[in-house]
């Protein structure tokens, strides 16, 4: 009860100084040790509730304006559950649990396919938690009957990264049921219609009492597919299609698209598609008009540029349909301003949890250094063999807590940024440069290949190589070679040392295993992870080791020669 109350003292005097005080005037208002108010101030710092920064020699504290993630994603209207690399459920909003009736304690902690929301996931959506996992996104339209009501979803699986480094995967429920009956309504009010005046144009020659008779029900079809226009809440677009397959002027827009771009209908309708959009689409321009042109549908994201000069992000769904004997293309512009910002919330609190895990890291570290130095000075003191043993011990949890702290800097960055095409045979030069292979060769016979990796390719390749000078004993040769292997390539790095015993071949990839850190290996086969990469070990004891990458299909390349 002492310890509350002396960080509500503590938090209440940081409140009336929003600018931050030093640790010696917290002690000095509260008539606090200078100790005992830096163990506190350090308190609320690593639960979140303060923050630090250095002034000069000093640190000052201050009252955290941060977020916590949880009320972020309580932020969002959207469903959201996210999934760590098991599939054990880590989190949901509030939405996601009003929706499906259920508890945070029904769910966090259950592996997904045994929990109660099991029968909402097929195997191809337990697929695409997989492809999330290697960083790939996916997108499914589900629709989900109730007890009350029948609700479509679009279903984004997005790859995420949690704070420690670990994979992880949000899964977004966002509620199209409104679009979706819209687009059934719109769909049958442009077939009704189409049948109408071909109806029309076949009884021109019978009768004309039939024609008048039609006319007035197209009135009357007319008025109510103009009161369901104008009323929905999405943006209605409505565009001629040129001869040559291209978008051209509006025909129409609804009264929403007119609010949202800030323009009158009459102005709207002297411009084309491709007048309002911004430069920025979330998949190119070609790919986005082949997908259209080949299926009559597309789905892709961009900015639309308000009257004002403001842009605005939007979601476009654009599908073919006929008006009046002719093609159009019926676009369905929903603006999705707040789930980007809830999008950059999240990122931004990923950001803050990574740079205070990098503070406690270094704060862990520079703790470390002064226990050595205590360390150091004990061993100076005169005792028995008993009492240097145990000094011993202590320096060695000393070194073994060192490189723990010091792998998971390394480890949080694997998958924190999006992989890329790396050359094998330029990655490994740069990793030569800095790597001390004395009079050992390195033979590159890997001519132009390219794989697709994580940024971290080269710390993969620095492992293997030093793992061969540092274990290999009389190591004299290291060759690099590929060869393909059905749909694969098979990337190998092997050495002329003493190999690896046949039992120890199962183990060297497992966490702490080996004679120094024992993370090596286990983080170059995280590594290679992200992108569907799987290593092994098939070498020959006694006559060198061999490290065999296999690189699925879609992850290598060869590079046109120069």
């Amino acid at each position: 009860m002492e310890r509350e109350n002396e960080l509500e003292r503590i938090k209440d005097i940081l409140r009336l100084n929003p600018k931050g005080l030093t640790i010696e005037e917290v002690s000095k208002k509260l008539s606090l040790n200078r100790a005992t108010s830096a163990k506190y101030l350090n308190s609320l710092v690593m639960s979140g509730q303060a923050d630090m920064r250095e002034l000069g020699r000093a640190k000052l504290f201050y009252l955290s304006q941060r977020l916590p993630l949880t009320n972020l994603l309580s932020l969002a209207s959207d469903l959201i559950l996210i999934l760590d690399k098991d599939l054990f459920i880590q989190e949901a909003n509030d939405s996601f649990l009003d929706y499906f009736k259920v508890s945070k304690e029904d769910l966090k902690g259950r592996q997904l396919e045994h929990s109660s929301l099991a029968p909402y996931f097929t195997r191809e959506h337990f697929d695409a938690v997989d492809r999330a996992l290697d960083g790939s996104g996916s997108v499914f339209d589900i629709h989900i009957q109730g007890a009350d009501e029948d609700r479509y979803f679009r279903m984004k699986f997005t790859p995420l990264v949690f704070e420690e480094g670990g994979r992880a995967v949000g899964i977004i429920f966002e509620d199209i049921t409104e679009m979706k009956k819209y687009q059934v309504v719109l769909e049958k009010q442009v077939k009704d219609r189409t049948a109408e005046l071909v109806m029309t144009n076949d009884a021109l020659e019978k009768q004309i009492l039939e024609q008048i008779q039609v006319q007035n029900a197209l009135k009357e079809s007319e008025e109510k597919f103009r009161g369901i226009f104008d009323t929905v809440n999405d943006g209605i677009h409505l565009h001629e299609i040129g001869p040559d397959g291209k978008l051209g002027k509006f025909i129409d827009v609804n009264e929403t698209a007119c609010r949202m771009l800030q323009f009158t209908r009459d102005e709207l309708l002297m411009q084309g598609a491709l007048d309002r959009v911004s430069g920025e689409h979330s998949r190119p321009l070609p790919d986005i008009a082949k997908e259209l042109s080949t299926t009559g549908h597309t789905v892709f994201e961009t900015r639309h540029r308000k009257k004002d000069g403001t842009l605005v992000p939007v979601e476009i769904n654009v599908h073919i349909g006929h008006l009046q004997g002719k093609q159009v293309a019926i676009s369905v512009v929903r603006d999705i301003t707040e789930r980007k910002q809830a999008e950059d919330a999240i990122k931004k609190a990923n950001k803050q949890v990574s740079l205070l895990t990098s503070i406690t890291r270094h704060d862990i570290l520079n703790q470390l250094t002064m226990l050595e130095g205590y360390i150091t000075r004990l061993k100076k003191l005169p005792g028995d063999d008993n009492f240097a043993g145990m000094i011993k011990k202590e320096e060695n949890i000393v070194k073994t807590i060192h490189s723990q702290i010091v792998f998971t800097r390394i480890y949080q960055n694997v998958g924190v940024q999006p992989p890329q095409w790396k050359n094998v045979k330029t990655s490994i030069s740069s990793v030569l440069v800095t790597a001390n292979v004395g009079n050992v060769s390195v033979v590159l016979n890997t001519g132009n290949l390219e794989i697709y990796a994580d940024l971290l390719m080269e710390k993969v390749f620095f492992n293997l190589i030093e793992n061969a000078l540092r274990h290999g004993k009389h190591v004299s040769r290291i060759c690099v070679s590929y060869q393909q292997a059905e749909k694969n390539v098979v990337l190998a790095i092997e050495d002329d040392g003493i190999g690896i015993p046949e039992q120890d071949k199962e183990h060297i990839f497992t966490r702490g295993y080996g004679k120094n850190t024992g993370y090596g290996l286990f983080l170059t086969r995280e590594i290679l992870a992200i992108t569907g990469i799987t290593i092994r070990e098939t070498g020959i004891a006694g006559k060198g080791a061999r490290f065999e990458m296999i690189v699925p299909e879609g992850a290598y390349r060869f590079a046109a020669v120069q």
